[in-house]
């Protein structure tokens, strides 16, 4: 991301109208939407593939934890924010200090904690 790019949001959510409502919040803000992705191993090839510089993830997809994604992108170092309805103590202990958005939230709550995970170019 250069000051003339818009930074790159990486968005995994499963729930087709949460994930229509943060990418019309992203892109109001001016942020660029990669996704939304609904499936873990979709989100594991896409993150593999395409460019970002913040990642959002909804923590469970129908089921299914992302946990392998959010360990890869932390190995990655790719700043990320955990979007639950789980309270911290049901996150696997290596989460818990991880930024987290509690739902359900609004827009504002949002962008406030994507603009605080990526660095000003």
């Amino acid at each position: 991301m250069t000051a003339l790019e818009p930074c790159r949001v990486f968005v995994v959510e499963d729930e087709f109208l949460v994930a229509l409502q943060i990418e019309d919040d992203l892109i109001a803000a001016g942020y660029l939407v990669v996704g939304p992705f609904t499936s873990l191993s979709t989100s594991i090839k896409a993150s593999r593939a395409e460019r970002f510089d913040v990642a959002t993830l909804d923590l469970n997809l129908r089921g299914e934890f992302v946990y392998p994604l959010v360990d890869e992108l932390l190995e990655r170092r790719v700043p990320l924010l955990l979007l639950t309805g789980y309270a911290v103590s049901d996150l696997p202990e290596r989460f818990r200090s991880l930024p987290r958005l509690t739902k359900p939230f609004d827009g504002t709550e949002l962008i406030s904690r994507i603009k605080s995970l990526v660095p000003v170019a």
